[in-house]
């Protein structure tokens, strides 16, 4: 919200000078690697929680640590596969994040535990 609002304060002053301005703003876009994980992941199903795992994904460019945490039953996928797709994805946040500004604002992203809950594995956020 802030960046948006600094945003906007500098596209006034652009304007207010004379200058044109066009803003545009960007959504992250979903890699190829992002989406191959979440599709090898897409299968939770479990027997007993000891399946149900979670894993660290990308990089916070303003806190540091991992941009998100995902859930994953270790019954249906390689363990392999999917460190190194978190891997992969983890190395073009951090590769994006060498040439972007950080913000001011650093927001939370809380661990999860994993848990089997009807025979799928569930995120539990710890607090």
């Amino acid at each position: 919200m802030k960046r948006k609002a600094g945003t906007l304060v500098g596209l006034s002053l652009m304007l207010l000078a004379g200058c044109e301005a066009t803003y545009t703003e960007t959504q992250p876009q979903q890699s190829e690697g992002n989406n191959s994980l979440e599709q090898l992941i897409a299968n939770k199903g479990c027997d007993a929680s000891f399946q149900c795992k979670v894993i660290a994904v990308g990089e916070r460019l303003t806190c540091g640590g991992p941009s998100k945490y995902l859930v994953y039953s270790s019954r249906n996928v390689d363990e392999e596969h999917v460190a190194r797709a978190a891997q992969r994805i983890t190395a073009v946040e951090k590769a994006n994040n060498r040439n972007a500004i950080a913000s001011e604002i650093c927001e939370p992203v809380l661990p999860i535990q994993a848990l089997c809950i009807s025979n799928t594995c569930q995120s539990i956020v710890l607090k």
